[in-house]
């Protein structure tokens, strides 16, 4: 007797499909060129540091009176060339948003994308999703933040094309943010109230 295994093929939906469904669900999901993908939900401490980042890029960004918008895990971003829909887990606009077909839920413009890291998720988003937000035109700045301990690394596109990171650890940390007008986020700040083994 042979046992043969079946292999399940995910079923292909198309954009408009994918968002009626998106509408609907009670759970996030991200478009992968036209198979949907379930988000793992976010524990406490994940959407703990998403909040504080994108309130203290907010604050920032209201002190100066500077003409950037702040969103958090909400937002979705259209990635044109990879036929892709994500979630960040935060995400600043410069000026205007740009929609992806009108849609005030998807946005194609983002200048920094912050992204907190999990055990899970860690290698996705330092390299894949890395990779696909940098086809992106207007965006120009890239913030992983860890979970268990005081450290984020923020990678900053350069005039040449080039990415360059910078890598802030400790307590007494003060990451900069440059696409925002060097906004400066303090790590104690950032961690506050955050369990850190």
């Amino acid at each position: 007797m042979v046992l043969i295994k079946s292999v399940v093929v995910p079923k292909m939906v198309s954009l408009d499909a994918y968002f009626r469904a998106e509408e609907k669900s009670l759970t996030k999901n991200e478009y992968h060129n036209g198979i949907i993908y379930p988000m793992a939900g976010g524990k406490l401490k994940h959407n703990r540091l998403a909040q504080k980042v994108a309130s203290l890029m907010d604050a920032f960004i209201d002190n100066e009176n500077l003409d950037y918008i702040v969103s958090n895990s909400d937002t979705k971003i259209r990635i044109e060339n990879f036929n892709k829909i994500v979630y960040p887990d935060a995400v600043v606009i410069c000026e205007m948003p740009e929609y992806f077909n009108q849609r005030e839920d998807t946005i194609t413009n983002p200048t920094l994308v912050v992204e907190v890291l999990s055990v899970s998720t860690q290698r996705h988003d330092h390299t894949t999703k890395f990779e696909l937000y940098r086809t992106l035109p207007s965006f120009r700045e890239y913030v992983l933040i860890h979970q268990d301990r005081y450290h984020v690394v923020v990678w900053t596109k350069q005039d040449t094309g080039a990415w360059l990171p910078n890598d802030y650890i400790g307590n007494d940390a003060i990451a900069v943010l440059y696409s925002l007008q060097s906004c400066p986020l303090p790590l104690e700040r950032l961690y506050r109230g955050i369990q850190i083994l």
